[in-house]
């Protein structure tokens, strides 16, 4: 089946991955594009905490204070996304945990079944 340990690790990890995500910097990324070529311009807004806090200084940078709102948003639904996330993954470790648990041991019958073969092959 699959290792109790890694599986259980690798949830861990990816909760970890999520709660960093919460203290992580947020910007905004447009795409321009005109007959000639085709840009991408990326705003560092700034951490998320202090977007959501209102601890910026929006004044300090003209295409920051023109996409505050956009800043604002996109902070609000990556904590959310990453709430969620955190969220379903610890009821998911939770079951998982449960499960093994509640998992009956199982005796290894290879033995058994190698002996039992060499005595039909026998007769």
């Amino acid at each position: 089946m699959f290792k109790s340990k890694y599986t259980i690790g690798a949830i861990l990890l990816f909760i970890i991955i999520s709660l960093s995500n919460i203290f992580s910097i947020v910007y905004v990324e447009f795409n321009a594009v005109s007959l000639v070529e085709f840009r991408k311009h990326r705003i560092e807004c700034g951490p998320l905490l202090e977007i959501l806090n209102n601890n910026i200084d929006y004044s300090a940078n003209t295409l920051l204070s023109m996409n505050r709102t956009s800043c604002q948003q996109i902070a609000i639904v990556t904590l959310i996304t990453s709430l969620g996330s955190i969220f379903f993954l610890t009821i998911v470790l939770i079951i998982f945990i449960k499960y093994i648990k509640n998992k009956k041991e199982v005796e290894d019958l290879t033995d058994l079944l190698k002996i039992l073969k060499k005595r039909n092959n026998i007769i």
